[in-house]
């Protein structure tokens, strides 16, 4: 990609191969993806947002696999180490809900293998 920004800051990006070149209007200004990157600042509500999504989509995921994992022992089904796993999703999960979607900087906890 090539980066550019106008008069007021806005960034554009245009395809590296040189196919929109005749876009790109006289009065804008070539910029490393470096300066484009510091110049689209996410706002903070989006970062949240997007935590929030995150965070719910792990969570499913962990919920999804923890009942499946419950069913498999209650039904005495177990192969091998079901309930280890169950144990080690069910952490997870835990971690997963203490996540403060607030911060800006999120260590996600490492899935259970």
């Amino acid at each position: 990609m090539k980066y550019y920004k106008d008069n007021s800051n806005q960034v554009y990006a245009y395809c590296a191969d040189g196919s929109q070149d005749e876009f790109i209007p006289a009065d804008q200004v070539a910029i490393t993806e470096k300066e484009a990157l510091k110049l689209v600042k996410p706002q903070l509500a989006d970062i949240h947002y997007q935590n929030q999504s995150i965070k719910n989509s792990l969570f499913d995921e962990a919920s999804k696999k923890i009942s499946l994992l419950q069913d498999i022992i209650e039904l005495d089904m177990q192969k091998s180490n079901e309930e280890e796993q169950l144990k080690r999703w069910k952490k997870y999960r835990i971690l997963l809900n203490d996540i403060d979607v607030t911060q800006t900087k999120i260590n996600w906890p490492k899935k259970p293998e």
